[in-house]
């Protein structure tokens, strides 16, 4: 007769259908977890499911069984998402349950509170609330129902777990977290993972002629890629360059479309989504990253990685929680087109400040391990648990 297995039963929750940077984090975070210490039940689309499927997990649940939106939609949805995740808490009886990303963390602090359970809830928002607002909401009703929703969840979860410093201050300032209860715990990456990967084959025809720029993320609005495009048309006046965009998306066609508009079109190369974007980052001279908003900013590491130096636009709150400016990158103001061609530049004609920053920026990538984060996953999940006041 087998007995009921120790440890701490977690439950993960994230509904979502696209492996972006949260879920490489949770990858991350899974692989490496004491399965001795958690019990691991995850809940998310088959989709995602396939990437977890060689790692050691006591139950998968899958999301679209329970019919569970990816998204607020209306209140409507939302209530009947909430009961739904509250049925799973009381079927499962989690001893703790996270929640990564908005939607989830919203979803099970209401189901925690409007059904009076006991189990413990740590929420993560992986990205900037305020600055997702001010950019992509615009009905003033629906800004209030989302900061509402934000509130509620930042000030009645037991643990929030966010990526920088910039976004613990938006939580505490902005949504009424409790300080005590916010831990920043930084993404992480497998370098050794990248530095293989990094050095496979690929079949793109690289001219040694040129130089390389690339960029690397899904093609979606929040990603400013047009800033770069606008910058890589006039830098190309004067330097033998081409741009490497590594990524797909809804505003493919539109930054193609914008490419063929500039006159660079047949030196901006969309290589389309890429299970190992590595290759292609290793074999550029720089990384550029010009997103309006980042909680972290997992490309940033990524390619300091892979040994290639950085160029951010220093928006909230990610790029300036890594880069050391001028030491192990740069930082350019947003909206400053200008500077941005300039360092750019700089860079592309100083190949010994290339080398120098990407060697900055290898030694910076190496505080990122995955052992670190997981270790502090797991004494942050201890700490929720023991906490007897929440």
């Amino acid at each position: 007769m087998t007995g009921k297995k120790s440890g701490i039963k977690l439950l993960f929750l994230f509904p979502t259908f696209t492996f972006g940077g949260a879920e490489r984090t949770s990858l991350n975070l899974l692989k490496s977890i004491d399965k001795n210490r958690f019990r691991i039940y995850l809940a998310t689309s088959r989709n995602i499911y396939q990437h977890f499927q060689q790692i050691e997990i006591e139950k998968f649940i899958a999301t679209e069984d329970l019919g569970l939106d990816v998204w607020f939609n209306s209140l409507k949805r939302f209530l009947s998402d909430v009961l739904k995740v509250a049925s799973l808490l009381k079927k499962e009886k989690p001893d703790l349950a996270f929640g990564m990303m908005h939607y989830p963390s919203s979803l099970l602090v209401f189901a925690k509170k409007l059904y009076n359970l006991k189990v413990k809830i740590i929420v993560s928002p992986r990205g900037p609330s305020t600055e997702y607002l001010r950019h992509f909401e615009h009905k003033f009703l629906r800004k209030v129902y989302l900061k509402w929703i934000f509130s509620f969840f930042c000030r009645y979860a037991d643990g929030i777990v966010v990526s920088s410093t910039g976004m613990k201050k938006e939580c505490i300032s902005d949504y009424h977290a409790i300080p005590d209860r916010v831990e920043i715990i930084p993404n992480s990456i497998d370098i050794n993972d990248i530095k293989i990967k990094a050095e496979e084959e690929m079949d793109l025809d690289m001219p040694a002629e040129f130089k390389y720029i690339a960029t690397s993320g899904r093609l979606e609005r929040e990603k400013n890629i047009p800033v770069l495009l606008k910058a890589f048309s006039e830098l190309r006046r004067k330097e033998k360059i081409k741009l490497l965009v590594i990524g797909d998306g809804s505003e493919r066609n539109y930054l193609e479309k914008l490419s063929s508009e500039l006159n660079i079109r047949g030196d901006v190369i969309f290589v389309g989504y890429q299970s190992n974007p590595y290759k292609f980052i290793r074999r550029s001279d720089i990384f550029v990253h010009t997103c309006l908003f980042e909680g972290f900013a997992n490309a940033i590491i990524e390619a300091m990685a892979c040994g290639v130096p950085v160029v951010a636009v220093n928006c909230p709150y990610g790029p300036i929680y890594i880069i050391r400016h001028g030491e192990n990158g740069f930082l350019v103001p947003m909206d400053d087109e200008k500077t941005l061609i300039d360092v750019l530049s700089m860079l592309a004609d100083n190949k010994e400040l290339r080398d120098f920053i990407a060697e900055r920026g290898f030694e910076r990538a190496m505080d990122f391990s995955v052992k670190k984060m997981v270790d502090a996953y797991q004494s942050f999940f201890y700490k929720i648990i023991q906490n007897t006041n929440t």
